[in-house]
């Protein structure tokens, strides 16, 4: 029903909200998706695992996270560029309850033994001109 839709999506929000501290920023709520930015790739990867187990804790569906990184502007609230849309297939291209991350964004953390990789090879992704190298992350442990 719609009605539980909307609270499946207004939990979703609020779960997002919790997990988002500086740098790394909620930008906004669409139907069952939420959009987070950070200028730095770790805390991001932490937030968005967080909020992984987060909603597991909440017995809430799981999710499908995809994560990239590169140069992005911001206009009237919203972002636009290459990595969001690279996120956005990244997003497609996981499997419930994964995180999966492009190369660059693994590149981009500073400590990346801080988390566990997982390669999952390169894939062709919709819109994407080159295969994309993606990976799976977990916390570390």
């Amino acid at each position: 029903p719609a009605e539980d839709l909307e609270r499946l999506a207004s939990r979703l929000a609020e779960l997002a909200h919790d997990v988002a501290s500086a740098p790394v920023r909620f930008v906004k709520a669409i139907g069952d998706a939420v959009m987070f930015v950070s200028a730095e790739a770790a805390p991001l990867l932490t937030a968005v695992l967080d909020l992984t187990a987060a909603v597991t804790a909440n017995d809430l569906p799981p999710l499908r996270i995809g994560v990239a990184s590169g140069f992005a502007v911001t206009r009237a609230g919203d972002w636009f560029g290459s990595p969001v849309n690279l996120a956005s297939r990244v997003t497609g291209a996981a499997s419930p309850g994964t995180v999966l991350v492009d190369e660059s964004t693994r590149d981009a953390v500073t400590n990346p033994g801080d988390f566990t990789w997982h390669p999952m090879g390169a894939r062709k992704l919709k819109g994407v001109r080159a295969e994309v190298k993606l990976l799976r992350v977990e916390h570390l442990g």
